[in-house]
């Protein structure tokens, strides 16, 4: 009797920087981070599909089928997605997976869309399986935020991104995601324009120093935490992106760049400027993780 395909689709929600400082130089070549990360609205659709190998067949093991509605995005080994699954099948064989992304998150933004793709597939995965194995290790080993998406909310993150603390949810504001159209700051090129004074190093604040300040704030004192200390470098690389800032804060707006650009976040639902991509969202707390709506 043939084996019946299970099919999962889950919500992969993209992230904001809230908070992003530089502490210095890693060992390994890498920089340290201390960074508060939070899940958004905006998401992209992962459906997962799960063919077992039937028993004494001579099917392939292991075969993984990735298709994508972004034609400017690969579906093969190139993406971290397909990745993802083929970490999750060498340890826990399965048979064959069909992967299917449907995307929301622009790329090149800093807001994670393919480390959150990656994250929801071995979610996907995991619930396939009645022995997962540790999903965070595997997320560690893809990147340095896919380990953050298995947790989602409100969190602390040092390393590289990978050290986790979850703090206390935020309530859901609004916010809207601003992009310059065209606009492209690959986070080597960012972390490469960083001047030695940028680099650091300097102390990271600690998880208990964010989860009582976040406790203790009200959305108009938010500004001052939402600093981002790769805006300086992307801006040199990518003028556009300090054009936008310096638009919106000339309007009030409180404003900030995640992650390593090119997208800014602002508080509240606001009218983009010319030449400007946006996506009104909100906060995503980690209860709806898995929200498709």
């Amino acid at each position: 009797m043939p084996l019946v395909p299970a099919s999962v689709t889950l919500a992969a929600p993209a992230k904001i920087n809230l908070f992003l400082e530089v502490t210095g130089r890693r060992s390994d070549g890498f920089h340290g981070l201390e960074t508060v990360f939070q899940t958004i609205e905006l998401h992209d659709t992962v459906q997962v599909e799960v063919v077992p190998a039937e028993p004494g067949s001579d099917q392939p093991q292991n075969r993984i089928a990735l298709s994508c509605d972004d034609p400017s995005l690969p579906v093969d080994q190139r993406n971290l997605a397909w990745r993802a699954a083929a970490a999750y099948l060498s340890l826990h064989p399965f048979g064959q997976v069909a992967i299917t992304l449907s995307k929301r998150i622009p790329h090149g933004a800093g807001l994670g869309g393919g480390s959150s793709d990656a994250a929801t597939v071995l979610r996907a995965l995991a619930l396939h399986d009645p022995a997962p194995p540790d999903l965070f290790g595997l997320a560690a080993g893809l990147g340095s935020d896919v380990p953050f998406f298995l947790l989602g909310g409100t969190a602390h993150a040092t390393g590289r991104g990978e050290i986790l603390a979850a703090l206390p949810d935020l309530p859901d504001l609004p916010i809207t995601v601003l992009m310059p159209e065209g606009a492209s700051c690959p986070t080597p090129a960012i972390f490469a324009a960083l001047t030695d004074d940028e680099r650091g190093p300097r102390p990271a604040r600690g998880a208990d120093w964010w989860r009582a300040a976040l406790a203790s704030v009200t959305v108009a004192g938010f500004g001052p935490l939402l600093t981002n200390r790769l805006t300086e470098p992307a801006v040199r690389c990518c003028p556009a992106v300090g054009k936008l800032l310096e638009v919106l804060h000339k309007r009030g707006d409180t404003v900030w760049m995640t992650g390593s650009g090119a997208a800014c976040v602002v508080l509240g639902v606001v009218e983009p400027p010319p030449a400007t991509r946006a996506w009104p969202t909100r906060l995503r707390r980690r209860s709806r993780l898995d929200a498709l709506n």
